[in-house]
């Protein structure tokens, strides 16, 4: 199977996605209300970030992350700028797609009890990582345009 890799790029002309990051811990998931419309999907593990097919700029993130598997560690939250997360590769994306970008266990998830973030995949960012909100307490963090971590601040229900 060839290895697909997914640039995104940051852009100012959209403003975040207003809504709630919510940890389900009966569920051992993420969730994002009020859930917006969005119609391809890419997976980290078995989380979803959403994308709108048409504008291929990122929706939300949800799905599963048993809360047992995640490293407490004390997290520092990359600098970053709100606006949209643009999925600007050359992969044709069409409406109902799903590709996994990260193979499942392929990234840990740390979560710092003091701040409340959630960090799955690489926590540490370095002078050139550039991070964006794209969603409300929802940052993707990217190193040369690729997707390092995603970055969420849940209210556990």
């Amino acid at each position: 199977m060839m290895e697909v890799v997914v640039i995104f790029q940051y852009t100012d002309r959209v403003s975040i996605n207003n809504g709630k990051v919510i940890y389900r811990k009966d569920e051992n998931s993420f969730d994002f209300e009020p859930t917006l419309s969005a119609d391809f999907t890419l997976m980290v593990g078995y989380l979803n970030i959403t994308f709108n097919s048409e504008s291929k700029l990122a929706r939300q993130v949800w799905g599963l992350n048993p809360l047992n598997t995640w490293n407490e560690e004390l997290l520092i939250l990359p600098s970053f700028k709100q606006g949209g997360l643009l999925l600007v590769d050359e992969v044709e994306i069409e409406s109902g797609e799903c590709e996994r970008i990260v193979e499942v266990n392929e990234w840990k998830t740390f979560y710092d009890k003091n701040s409340g973030w959630v960090c799955i995949g690489n926590p540490l960012h370095e002078m050139n990582d550039f991070a964006v909100e794209f969603a409300t307490n929802t940052i993707a963090l990217l190193s040369n345009s690729k997707l390092k971590s995603l970055w969420l601040k849940p209210v556990f229900i």
